[in-house]
Protein backbone atom coordinates (compact mmCIF):
# COMPACT_ATOMS: atom_id res chain seq x y z
CA UNK A 1 0.00 0.00 0.00
CA UNK A 2 2.82 2.38 0.86
CA UNK A 3 4.52 1.81 -2.51
CA UNK A 4 1.27 2.48 -4.43
CA UNK A 5 0.53 5.54 -2.36
CA UNK A 6 4.03 6.84 -3.00
CA UNK A 7 3.68 6.38 -6.76
CA UNK A 8 0.25 8.01 -6.71
CA UNK A 9 1.59 10.91 -4.72
CA UNK A 10 4.45 11.41 -7.16
CA UNK A 11 2.03 11.29 -10.08
CA UNK A 12 -0.24 13.88 -8.46
CA UNK A 13 2.72 16.07 -7.56
CA UNK A 14 4.02 15.84 -11.12
CA UNK A 15 0.60 16.71 -12.52
CA UNK A 16 0.32 19.64 -10.16
CA UNK A 17 3.80 20.81 -11.10
CA UNK A 18 2.99 20.56 -14.78
CA UNK A 19 -0.32 22.33 -14.23
CA UNK A 20 1.43 25.05 -12.25
CA UNK A 21 4.05 25.50 -14.95
CA UNK A 22 1.35 25.61 -17.59
CA UNK A 23 -0.64 28.21 -15.70
CA UNK A 24 2.52 30.18 -14.96
CA UNK A 25 3.50 30.00 -18.64
CA UNK A 26 0.10 31.22 -19.74
CA UNK A 27 0.23 33.97 -17.13
CA UNK A 28 3.73 34.98 -18.18
CA UNK A 29 2.76 34.89 -21.85
CA UNK A 30 -0.25 37.04 -21.12
CA UNK A 31 1.93 39.54 -19.29
CA UNK A 32 5.08 39.62 -21.37
CA UNK A 33 3.71 38.96 -24.89
CA UNK A 34 1.53 42.08 -24.85
CA UNK A 35 2.71 44.72 -27.32
CA UNK A 36 2.70 48.46 -26.55
CA UNK A 37 -0.62 49.91 -27.75
CA UNK A 38 -0.72 51.71 -31.08
CA UNK A 39 -2.44 55.11 -30.98
CA UNK A 40 -4.19 56.60 -34.03
CA UNK A 41 -5.86 60.01 -34.37
CA UNK A 42 -4.12 61.66 -31.41
CA UNK A 43 -2.93 64.53 -33.63
CA UNK A 44 -6.36 66.00 -32.98
CA UNK A 45 -5.03 67.11 -29.58
CA UNK A 46 -2.38 69.36 -31.21
CA UNK A 47 -4.94 72.17 -31.61
CA UNK A 48 -7.62 72.93 -29.02
CA UNK A 49 -10.21 75.56 -30.07
CA UNK A 50 -13.34 76.78 -28.26
CA UNK A 51 -14.89 73.32 -28.41
CA UNK A 52 -13.74 70.17 -30.14
CA UNK A 53 -14.64 66.49 -30.18
CA UNK A 54 -11.52 64.38 -30.76
CA UNK A 55 -11.81 60.75 -31.82
CA UNK A 56 -8.85 58.42 -31.50
CA UNK A 57 -8.08 54.70 -31.25
CA UNK A 58 -5.84 52.42 -29.19
CA UNK A 59 -4.93 48.92 -30.37
CA UNK A 60 -2.80 46.03 -29.07
CA UNK A 61 -2.54 42.24 -29.39
CA UNK A 62 -3.76 41.94 -25.79
CA UNK A 63 -6.46 43.69 -23.80
CA UNK A 64 -5.81 47.36 -23.22
CA UNK A 65 -6.01 47.94 -19.50
CA UNK A 66 -5.97 51.72 -19.32
CA UNK A 67 -5.86 54.90 -21.41
CA UNK A 68 -5.31 58.38 -20.01
CA UNK A 69 -5.17 61.83 -21.62
CA UNK A 70 -3.80 64.72 -19.55
CA UNK A 71 -3.17 68.36 -20.49
CA UNK A 72 -0.54 70.16 -18.41
CA UNK A 73 -0.33 73.95 -18.36
CA UNK A 74 1.69 76.07 -15.93
CA UNK A 75 1.96 73.17 -13.52
CA UNK A 76 -1.77 72.47 -13.64
CA UNK A 77 -2.70 68.97 -14.86
CA UNK A 78 -6.20 68.49 -16.32
CA UNK A 79 -7.34 64.93 -17.05
CA UNK A 80 -9.46 64.80 -20.19
CA UNK A 81 -9.85 61.01 -20.27
CA UNK A 82 -9.22 58.08 -17.94
CA UNK A 83 -10.71 54.76 -19.02
CA UNK A 84 -10.15 51.02 -18.64
CA UNK A 85 -11.50 49.46 -21.84
CA UNK A 86 -10.25 45.87 -21.14
CA UNK A 87 -10.31 44.97 -24.84
CA UNK A 88 -7.63 44.90 -27.56
CA UNK A 89 -9.29 47.54 -29.77
CA UNK A 90 -10.75 50.63 -28.18
CA UNK A 91 -12.20 53.85 -29.59
CA UNK A 92 -12.57 57.09 -27.65
CA UNK A 93 -14.43 60.36 -28.17
CA UNK A 94 -13.13 63.21 -26.04
CA UNK A 95 -14.96 66.53 -25.82
CA UNK A 96 -12.54 69.35 -25.10
CA UNK A 97 -13.79 72.76 -23.92
CA UNK A 98 -10.70 74.57 -22.62
CA UNK A 99 -12.52 77.29 -20.65
CA UNK A 100 -14.92 74.81 -19.04
CA UNK A 101 -12.05 72.49 -18.13
CA UNK A 102 -9.92 75.22 -16.57
CA UNK A 103 -7.39 75.69 -19.39
CA UNK A 104 -6.17 79.11 -20.49
CA UNK A 105 -5.35 80.42 -23.93
CA UNK A 106 -1.72 79.77 -24.82
CA UNK A 107 0.59 76.82 -25.08
CA UNK A 108 0.26 73.56 -23.13
CA UNK A 109 1.44 69.95 -23.21
CA UNK A 110 -0.59 66.83 -23.91
CA UNK A 111 0.40 63.44 -22.49
CA UNK A 112 -1.35 60.25 -23.60
CA UNK A 113 -0.64 56.99 -21.78
CA UNK A 114 -1.93 53.58 -22.82
CA UNK A 115 -1.18 50.20 -21.19
CA UNK A 116 -1.72 46.62 -22.36
CA UNK A 117 -1.04 43.76 -19.95
CA UNK A 118 1.07 44.78 -16.94
CA UNK A 119 4.19 46.15 -18.63
CA UNK A 120 3.40 47.08 -22.26
CA UNK A 121 3.03 50.86 -22.29
CA UNK A 122 2.86 53.66 -24.82
CA UNK A 123 3.46 57.26 -23.76
CA UNK A 124 3.11 60.19 -26.18
CA UNK A 125 3.85 63.78 -25.13
CA UNK A 126 3.58 66.80 -27.46
CA UNK A 127 2.73 70.53 -27.40
CA UNK A 128 -0.74 71.91 -28.08
CA UNK A 129 -2.14 75.36 -28.83
CA UNK A 130 -5.22 76.47 -26.89
CA UNK A 131 -7.42 79.29 -28.22
CA UNK A 132 -10.84 79.84 -26.66
CA UNK A 133 -11.72 82.99 -28.65
CA UNK A 134 -12.01 82.97 -32.46
CA UNK A 135 -10.25 85.54 -34.67
CA UNK A 136 -11.96 88.84 -35.45
CA UNK A 137 -11.86 89.72 -39.13
CA UNK A 138 -13.18 92.29 -41.60
CA UNK A 139 -12.51 93.04 -45.26
CA UNK A 140 -11.27 96.65 -45.36
CA UNK A 141 -10.92 97.15 -49.11
CA UNK A 142 -10.63 95.35 -52.44
CA UNK A 143 -10.25 96.11 -56.14
CA UNK A 144 -13.97 95.37 -56.34
CA UNK A 145 -14.16 95.27 -60.14
CA UNK A 146 -12.44 92.42 -61.94
CA UNK A 147 -12.60 90.36 -65.11
CA UNK A 148 -11.26 87.19 -66.70
CA UNK A 149 -7.48 87.16 -66.77
CA UNK A 150 -7.18 89.96 -64.24
CA UNK A 151 -6.23 90.25 -60.57
CA UNK A 152 -8.12 91.21 -57.44
CA UNK A 153 -6.31 92.95 -54.56
CA UNK A 154 -7.78 92.50 -51.06
CA UNK A 155 -6.92 94.18 -47.74
CA UNK A 156 -8.05 92.46 -44.53
CA UNK A 157 -7.97 93.31 -40.84
CA UNK A 158 -7.66 90.14 -38.77
CA UNK A 159 -6.98 89.99 -35.03
CA UNK A 160 -5.84 86.87 -33.15
CA UNK A 161 -5.08 85.21 -36.48
CA UNK A 162 -2.20 82.95 -37.43
CA UNK A 163 -3.36 82.39 -41.00
CA UNK A 164 -5.38 84.59 -43.35
CA UNK A 165 -6.32 83.40 -46.81
CA UNK A 166 -8.76 83.80 -49.67
CA UNK A 167 -10.80 81.00 -51.20
CA UNK A 168 -11.75 81.54 -54.83
CA UNK A 169 -12.17 79.33 -57.86
CA UNK A 170 -11.50 76.18 -55.78
CA UNK A 171 -8.10 77.46 -54.63
CA UNK A 172 -6.64 79.06 -51.52
CA UNK A 173 -4.41 82.13 -51.70
CA UNK A 174 -2.41 83.08 -48.61
CA UNK A 175 -2.45 86.72 -47.48
CA UNK A 176 0.59 88.32 -45.88
CA UNK A 177 1.10 90.84 -43.08
CA UNK A 178 4.84 91.14 -43.69
CA UNK A 179 4.46 94.43 -45.56
CA UNK A 180 2.80 96.21 -42.61
CA UNK A 181 3.95 97.37 -39.19
CA UNK A 182 0.39 96.67 -38.02
CA UNK A 183 0.45 92.86 -37.99
CA UNK A 184 -3.35 92.73 -37.99
CA UNK A 185 -3.29 93.93 -41.61
CA UNK A 186 -3.13 91.28 -44.33
CA UNK A 187 -2.87 91.79 -48.09
CA UNK A 188 -3.17 89.51 -51.10
CA UNK A 189 -3.65 89.76 -54.85
CA UNK A 190 -5.54 86.82 -56.30
CA UNK A 191 -5.82 85.84 -59.98
CA UNK A 192 -9.12 85.53 -61.81
CA UNK A 193 -8.56 82.66 -64.21
CA UNK A 194 -9.30 83.35 -67.86
CA UNK A 195 -11.58 80.29 -67.95
CA UNK A 196 -13.83 81.63 -65.18
CA UNK A 197 -17.51 81.21 -65.94
CA UNK A 198 -20.00 83.31 -64.01
CA UNK A 199 -19.30 85.61 -61.08
CA UNK A 200 -16.62 84.01 -58.88
CA UNK A 201 -17.37 83.51 -55.20
CA UNK A 202 -14.52 85.10 -53.23
CA UNK A 203 -14.34 84.52 -49.47
CA UNK A 204 -11.81 85.66 -46.87
CA UNK A 205 -10.86 83.37 -43.97
CA UNK A 206 -8.93 83.95 -40.76
CA UNK A 207 -7.70 81.00 -38.72
CA UNK A 208 -5.80 80.79 -35.43
CA UNK A 209 -3.29 78.23 -34.18
CA UNK A 210 -6.03 76.09 -32.66
CA UNK A 211 -8.12 75.92 -35.82
CA UNK A 212 -10.82 78.46 -34.92
CA UNK A 213 -11.93 79.94 -38.24
CA UNK A 214 -14.10 82.90 -39.27
CA UNK A 215 -15.03 84.01 -42.78
CA UNK A 216 -16.36 87.03 -44.65
CA UNK A 217 -17.42 87.56 -48.28
CA UNK A 218 -15.38 89.77 -50.59
CA UNK A 219 -17.80 91.80 -52.69
CA UNK A 220 -16.88 91.69 -56.36
CA UNK A 221 -18.24 93.06 -59.61
CA UNK A 222 -17.22 90.66 -62.36
CA UNK A 223 -17.07 91.75 -65.99
CA UNK A 224 -16.61 88.89 -68.46
CA UNK A 225 -14.37 89.54 -71.45
CA UNK A 226 -14.53 88.30 -75.01
CA UNK A 227 -11.21 87.05 -76.33
CA UNK A 228 -10.14 86.75 -79.93
CA UNK A 229 -10.76 83.47 -81.74
CA UNK A 230 -8.37 82.22 -84.42
CA UNK A 231 -8.51 79.27 -86.77
CA UNK A 232 -5.02 78.01 -87.63
CA UNK A 233 -4.58 75.59 -90.51
CA UNK A 234 -1.72 73.15 -89.88
CA UNK A 235 0.06 71.97 -93.00
CA UNK A 236 2.52 69.15 -93.50
CA UNK A 237 5.34 71.53 -94.47
CA UNK A 238 4.95 73.37 -91.16
CA UNK A 239 5.17 70.12 -89.23
CA UNK A 240 8.24 69.01 -91.19
CA UNK A 241 10.01 72.35 -90.78
CA UNK A 242 9.18 73.26 -87.16
CA UNK A 243 7.71 70.36 -85.21
CA UNK A 244 9.78 67.33 -86.25
CA UNK A 245 13.08 69.14 -85.49
CA UNK A 246 11.76 70.16 -82.05
CA UNK A 247 10.85 66.53 -81.34
CA UNK A 248 14.19 65.40 -82.80
CA UNK A 249 12.30 63.20 -85.22
CA UNK A 250 12.50 62.67 -88.95
CA UNK A 251 9.64 62.09 -91.35
CA UNK A 252 8.59 58.48 -91.09
CA UNK A 253 9.28 58.18 -87.35
CA UNK A 254 5.66 59.03 -86.60
CA UNK A 255 2.57 60.30 -88.45
CA UNK A 256 2.75 64.06 -89.02
CA UNK A 257 -0.52 64.76 -87.20
CA UNK A 258 0.66 62.74 -84.20
CA UNK A 259 3.81 64.86 -84.13
CA UNK A 260 1.74 68.06 -83.99
CA UNK A 261 -0.49 66.69 -81.23
CA UNK A 262 2.59 65.55 -79.28
CA UNK A 263 3.72 69.20 -79.18
CA UNK A 264 0.45 71.04 -78.83
CA UNK A 265 -1.11 68.81 -76.21
CA UNK A 266 1.29 66.49 -74.41
CA UNK A 267 4.39 68.73 -74.39
CA UNK A 268 2.30 71.83 -73.68
CA UNK A 269 0.75 70.12 -70.67
CA UNK A 270 4.19 69.00 -69.41
CA UNK A 271 5.54 72.53 -69.83
CA UNK A 272 2.70 74.10 -67.86
CA UNK A 273 3.20 71.57 -65.06
CA UNK A 274 6.81 72.73 -64.83
CA UNK A 275 5.74 76.39 -64.88
CA UNK A 276 3.37 75.65 -62.00
CA UNK A 277 6.24 74.14 -60.02
CA UNK A 278 8.57 77.08 -60.77
CA UNK A 279 5.99 79.66 -59.66
CA UNK A 280 5.05 78.04 -56.33
CA UNK A 281 7.42 80.12 -54.19
CA UNK A 282 7.43 83.91 -54.25
CA UNK A 283 8.94 86.66 -52.11
CA UNK A 284 6.67 87.81 -49.29
CA UNK A 285 7.02 91.45 -50.31
CA UNK A 286 6.75 93.71 -53.35
CA UNK A 287 9.88 93.60 -55.50
CA UNK A 288 8.51 95.52 -58.49
CA UNK A 289 8.62 99.29 -58.89
CA UNK A 290 6.07 101.12 -61.02
CA UNK A 291 4.56 99.85 -64.26
CA UNK A 292 6.09 96.94 -66.17
CA UNK A 293 7.70 97.64 -69.53
CA UNK A 294 7.00 96.08 -72.90
CA UNK A 295 9.90 94.82 -75.04
CA UNK A 296 11.47 97.82 -76.77
CA UNK A 297 10.57 98.50 -80.41
CA UNK A 298 8.39 95.40 -80.51
CA UNK A 299 5.23 94.61 -82.44
CA UNK A 300 2.45 92.41 -81.06
CA UNK A 301 1.86 89.29 -83.17
CA UNK A 302 -0.39 87.42 -80.74
CA UNK A 303 -2.27 88.56 -77.66
CA UNK A 304 -3.21 87.19 -74.27
CA UNK A 305 -6.19 84.87 -74.17
CA UNK A 306 -6.40 84.26 -77.92
CA UNK A 307 -8.44 81.08 -78.49
CA UNK A 308 -6.89 78.91 -81.15
CA UNK A 309 -8.60 76.17 -83.11
CA UNK A 310 -6.16 74.02 -85.11
CA UNK A 311 -7.36 72.40 -88.32
CA UNK A 312 -5.63 69.63 -90.24
CA UNK A 313 -7.05 68.07 -93.36
CA UNK A 314 -10.19 70.19 -93.05
CA UNK A 315 -11.00 69.02 -89.51
CA UNK A 316 -10.44 70.54 -86.08
CA UNK A 317 -7.78 68.42 -84.36
CA UNK A 318 -6.77 70.50 -81.32
CA UNK A 319 -7.35 73.67 -79.32
CA UNK A 320 -5.32 75.95 -77.08
CA UNK A 321 -5.22 79.38 -75.51
CA UNK A 322 -2.32 81.75 -75.96
CA UNK A 323 -1.38 82.73 -72.41
CA UNK A 324 0.84 85.72 -73.12
CA UNK A 325 1.99 88.15 -75.78
CA UNK A 326 4.17 87.32 -78.76
CA UNK A 327 6.41 90.35 -79.25
CA UNK A 328 8.77 90.63 -82.22
CA UNK A 329 11.48 93.08 -83.17
CA UNK A 330 14.77 92.42 -84.96
CA UNK A 331 16.28 88.93 -84.68
CA UNK A 332 18.35 88.40 -81.53
CA UNK A 333 17.02 91.62 -79.98
CA UNK A 334 17.93 92.25 -76.34
CA UNK A 335 15.22 91.19 -73.90
CA UNK A 336 14.88 93.27 -70.75
CA UNK A 337 13.43 92.43 -67.36
CA UNK A 338 9.97 94.00 -67.36
CA UNK A 339 10.45 95.06 -63.76
CA UNK A 340 12.73 94.52 -60.79
CA UNK A 341 12.77 91.15 -59.05
CA UNK A 342 14.71 87.93 -58.57
CA UNK A 343 15.31 85.28 -61.25
CA UNK A 344 13.27 82.24 -60.21
CA UNK A 345 14.20 80.14 -63.24
CA UNK A 346 16.67 80.30 -66.12
CA UNK A 347 16.97 77.38 -68.52
CA UNK A 348 15.10 75.08 -70.88
CA UNK A 349 11.34 75.18 -70.38
CA UNK A 350 9.60 72.79 -72.76
CA UNK A 351 7.67 74.46 -75.56
CA UNK A 352 8.98 77.86 -74.40
CA UNK A 353 12.53 76.75 -75.19
CA UNK A 354 15.19 78.81 -73.42
CA UNK A 355 13.26 80.79 -70.84
CA UNK A 356 13.58 83.06 -67.82
CA UNK A 357 11.02 83.49 -65.03
CA UNK A 358 11.35 86.52 -62.73
CA UNK A 359 9.70 86.72 -59.30
CA UNK A 360 8.34 90.19 -58.55
CA UNK A 361 6.96 89.28 -55.11
CA UNK A 362 3.51 88.55 -53.64
CA UNK A 363 3.01 85.76 -56.18
CA UNK A 364 3.54 87.97 -59.26
CA UNK A 365 5.97 86.63 -61.89
CA UNK A 366 6.91 87.30 -65.51
CA UNK A 367 7.97 84.70 -68.11
CA UNK A 368 10.21 85.24 -71.14
CA UNK A 369 10.26 82.41 -73.68
CA UNK A 370 11.94 81.34 -76.95
CA UNK A 371 15.20 83.10 -76.07
CA UNK A 372 18.24 82.47 -78.24
CA UNK A 373 20.48 83.09 -75.23
CA UNK A 374 20.14 83.61 -71.47
CA UNK A 375 22.29 86.19 -69.70
CA UNK A 376 21.15 85.75 -66.07
CA UNK A 377 21.30 83.00 -63.46
CA UNK A 378 18.72 81.72 -61.01
CA UNK A 379 18.75 83.70 -57.78
CA UNK A 380 20.15 86.85 -59.39
CA UNK A 381 18.52 90.19 -58.53
CA UNK A 382 17.53 92.19 -61.61
CA UNK A 383 16.36 95.73 -62.16
CA UNK A 384 13.86 97.03 -64.64
CA UNK A 385 15.61 97.05 -68.07
CA UNK A 386 18.32 94.57 -67.01
CA UNK A 387 19.18 92.53 -70.12
CA UNK A 388 18.24 88.91 -69.34
CA UNK A 389 18.83 87.42 -72.80
CA UNK A 390 18.10 87.78 -76.50
CA UNK A 391 15.00 86.94 -78.53
CA UNK A 392 15.01 83.78 -80.59
CA UNK A 393 13.00 80.81 -81.79
CA UNK A 394 13.89 78.02 -79.35
CA UNK A 395 11.14 75.66 -78.25
CA UNK A 396 7.91 75.60 -80.26
CA UNK A 397 8.36 78.82 -82.25
CA UNK A 398 7.97 79.46 -85.97
CA UNK A 399 10.07 82.63 -85.99
CA UNK A 400 12.27 84.89 -83.88
CA UNK A 401 10.19 86.55 -81.16
CA UNK A 402 9.66 86.85 -77.40
CA UNK A 403 6.81 85.07 -75.69
CA UNK A 404 6.02 87.27 -72.69
CA UNK A 405 3.68 86.08 -69.97
CA UNK A 406 2.59 87.26 -66.52
CA UNK A 407 1.50 84.87 -63.77
CA UNK A 408 -0.10 85.46 -60.40
CA UNK A 409 0.20 82.53 -57.96
CA UNK A 410 0.91 80.31 -60.95
CA UNK A 411 -2.15 81.47 -62.93
CA UNK A 412 -1.66 83.33 -66.22
CA UNK A 413 -3.12 86.83 -66.22
CA UNK A 414 -3.12 89.63 -68.77
CA UNK A 415 0.18 91.57 -69.03
CA UNK A 416 -1.78 94.62 -70.25
CA UNK A 417 -2.86 95.61 -66.73
CA UNK A 418 0.70 95.52 -65.46
CA UNK A 419 1.89 97.81 -68.29
CA UNK A 420 -0.67 100.37 -67.03
CA UNK A 421 0.54 102.66 -64.22
CA UNK A 422 -2.99 103.90 -63.49
CA UNK A 423 -4.35 100.33 -63.16
CA UNK A 424 -1.54 99.31 -60.78
CA UNK A 425 -2.04 102.40 -58.63
CA UNK A 426 -5.83 102.18 -58.48
CA UNK A 427 -6.41 98.42 -58.41
CA UNK A 428 -3.40 97.32 -56.35
CA UNK A 429 -1.44 100.00 -54.48
CA UNK A 430 -4.44 102.08 -53.38
CA UNK A 431 -6.03 98.93 -51.95
CA UNK A 432 -2.79 97.89 -50.25
CA UNK A 433 -2.41 101.34 -48.70
CA UNK A 434 -6.14 101.66 -47.92
CA UNK A 435 -6.65 104.74 -50.07
CA UNK A 436 -9.92 103.58 -51.56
Amino acid sequence: MKLGSTKLGKTVSLALAIGFLLVAGIFAYTIFAAKPPLLAGIEGFEKLPIKKVISFKAQSNRKIKSVEVVVTQDGNAVTLLSEHPDKPNAEFNVTVEPKVQGLNDGEAEVTIKARAGLFAKTVKTFPTAIRSAPPAMSVIDSSYITDQGSGLAILIDAKRSDKVYIKALEREFMATNSIYTDKNRFFVIIPIDIETQGTPVVTAFAEDAAGNTVSAPVQTIYKPKVYKKDVIVIKDDFIRKHILPFLQKTEGDMPLLDAFLEINEKRRKETEAKVTEVTKKSADKILWNGPFIQMKNSKVFAGFGDQRSYQYGGKEVSRSRHMGFDLASLANSPVYAANSGVVAFAGELGIYGNAVVIDHGLGLMSLYGHLSSIDVKEGAAVEKTTVIGKSGMTGFAAGDHLHYGVLLHGVYISPVHWWDKLWINKRVLDVMNNKG
